[in-house]
């Protein structure tokens, strides 16, 4: 198959958040929806912070809930909630560079 290089596309990818637990980790997951950039665009947002990161990278989520099991919708103030968590921050910054960088999954 051809290699057709386009400005941006988007893609779903699993986000897997680590949470510290009595010395150990806690992994929960949720589907993130990634803007595909261009690396230039990536690096000025990393530089411009966390939030700025996540809003220029996502487009959309599912399976992301509240503490009573509720779906939360993808909007600015649940965006913001989620880069006041270092966890998810990391989180969905590390699934996006796997995505990116880490070429094809082994089964």
């Amino acid at each position: 198959m051809a290699f057709v290089l386009k400005k941006t596309t988007s893609f779903k990818w699993t986000v897997t958040v680590e949470i510290p637990s009595d010395g150990d980790y806690v992994q929960e997951t949720f589907e993130a929806v990634f803007k595909k950039l261009p690396r230039s665009t990536f690096n000025e947002l990393v530089d411009q912070g966390d939030h700025a990161a996540l809003a220029g990278l996502l487009e959309g989520w599912s399976g992301l809930q509240d503490e009573n099991g509720k779906e939360i919708a993808f909007n600015s103030k649940n965006l913001e909630l989620l880069c006041d968590d270092p966890c998810a921050v990391r989180g969905v910054m590390n699934a996006y560079i796997e995505a990116i960088y880490s070429g094809s999954r082994k089964n």
